[in-house]
């Protein structure tokens, strides 16, 4: 029976991902902060599926929790497949982003993820298995007030890129998932800039507008996130890049195919139409 582990399973795509991979008949180690007091929240699985589900306790960002966890998976044996899903998100404008908050965003989006998968490639490497990281289509564009949020995927889409040649040779393979909007969980009270300029007031009031209004609009992605997962990780899929949702691919094309000059002009027109548009 094959192996996965999955960061990030207390909502969301992880806590999707968990019951997609039971139903396909994996073995699966979830994992998330404060493990302990949150089994609850995979009780059902639990009681489904018993003994093919570990919960695990980890913080991508703690290096004590995730020496534990490379140590559980390398007493179990080699490991099939690694989803690093576990994510934070911060918004709002650069200035008033706290030095915390910015470095908050690259340990748990980058560093973890990049130095978990650092220690478990022994691991994979001699299962000749499959590593994959959630991204995002903030991995791949840039939007306003969401800068520190945008260069952590931007971070990650180069690490799994280049893993992705790098690992080959060696039978490993990598992927990206990259999510569109979606009803999930996990967007519902992201984490704000602490400062509060009163030069960005009217872009993060347009800003929350904004996000009340995608939410209300944005299907749920979790299943088919979840399937995708489990496609690459059964080798059903060798795509590098795979997104969720249509909006997703629209802006991925529109990214890669129209040229700078006419692509920022119209980007920029659009972004202050939303941004800087007054109440009525």
């Amino acid at each position: 029976m094959k192996t996965v582990l999955i960061t990030g399973c207390s909502s969301g795509f992880g806590r999707g991902m968990v019951d997609e991979f039971l139903r396909c008949g994996w073995q699966v180690i979830s994992t998330m902060r404060q493990a302990n007091q949150r089994r609850g929240l995979l009780a059902e699985s639990l009681e489904k599926y018993g003994d093919r589900l570990t919960i695990l306790d980890l913080d991508v960002t703690d290096p004590t929790q995730r020496e534990t966890v490379t140590e559980y998976v390398r007493q179990k044996g080699d490991l099939d497949c690694l989803v690093n899903n576990a994510g934070d998100r911060f918004f709002g404008p650069l200035e008033d982003l706290s030095e915390a908050q910015l470095r908050r965003q690259m340990e748990v989006n980058f560093y973890g993820p990049a130095l978990l998968t650092r220690a478990l490639l022994p691991g994979i490497r001699t299962a000749q298995g499959t590593i994959v990281f959630v991204s995002s289509t903030f991995g791949y564009t840039g939007f306003p007030l969401t800068s520190a949020y945008c260069a952590s995927k931007y971070a990650l889409e180069g690490l799994a890129e280049s893993l992705y040649y790098e690992l080959k040779p060696h039978g490993v393979h990598v992927a990206l998932i990259e999510p569109g909007a979606s009803h999930t969980n996990f967007g519902h009270d992201p984490g704000w800039a602490e400062g509060d300029s009163e030069v960005y007031q009217l872009q993060m009031q347009n800003y929350h507008l904004l996000k009340e209004r995608l939410r209300a609009k944005s299907p749920n992605n979790t299943i088919q996130v979840a399937q995708q997962a489990v496609a690459l990780a059964e080798g059903r899929s060798r795509r590098l890049r795979v997104r969720v949702g249509q909006d997703a691919t629209l802006v991925y094309f529109f990214q890669r195919l129209v040229p700078d000059w006419i692509r920022l002009p119209l980007i920029d027109r659009f972004y202050r139409r939303i941004f800087l548009r007054r109440p009525a």
